[in-house]
C-alpha cells in the first residue's frame, strides 16, 4: 500500500503548518553531511535552496 497524491499533499501541508518542514530539511542535510545518507550534489543544492526559502518565508 502506498500513499495517494491527496495523502502526500496533506502530509506536506501538515509539515508546513506545524513548522516541521525546516527541521526535516535540516535533519536530511545533517545526515548527508555525516555520511549517514548518500545524496547527489544536485539534491544537496536543492535541499539547501529549499532551506533558505523556508527560512525567508517563516516556515
Amino acid at each position: 500500500m502506498s500513499l495517494s497524491v491527496a495523502d502526500k499533499l496533506l502530509l506536506a501541508d501538515l509539515t508546513l503548518t506545524q513548522k516541521y518542514a525546516k527541521e526535516l530539511v535540516q535533519s536530511e542535510l545533517m545526515e548527508i553531511e555525516l555520511g549517514l545518507k548518500e545524496a547527489e550534489d544536485d539534491r544537496v543544492k536543492k535541499l539547501n535552496d529549499l532551506l533558505m526559502v523556508l527560512h525567508k518565508t517563516g516556515y
